[in-house]
């Protein structure tokens, strides 16, 4: 099994209804892009985070699909807006190795 990637989410702005934050998230994946080799000399296989869903309550507000040129740490800032009763708001990704995670932060007004 492999081990578990670390993961943070984060909002920056007025937590009140309607307020538009910056969500903040990243994740601590080692984000192999397929063209490095290890000190064998052998290729490392791709491994990255590829796909990423937000959810707020239940329903997607991001879709991302990522690259081989995105960061180690990833990191993604969205804007989220706060609904009038708070919210649940998960963060879903997905990497080449099948491996899947969720971060997961509750909005409360």
């Amino acid at each position: 099994m492999s081990n578990p990637i670390l993961t943070r989410l984060a909002f920056a702005g007025p937590l009140k209804a309607g307020a538009t934050l910056e969500a903040r998230w990243s994740a601590a994946h080692p984000m192999d892009s397929g063209f490095r080799v290890d000190d064998s000399g052998r290729k490392i296989q791709r491994n990255i985070i590829h796909t990423v869903k937000v959810l707020l309550n239940d329903q997607l507000i991001l879709e991302a699909e990522l690259g081989t040129a995105m960061t180690s740490p990833v990191y993604l800032a969205f804007p989220v807006q706060v609904p009038a009763g708070g919210g649940l708001v998960r963060v879903l990704w997905l990497d080449d190795a099948g491996q899947a995670g969720e971060t997961v932060q509750r909005l409360v007004v």
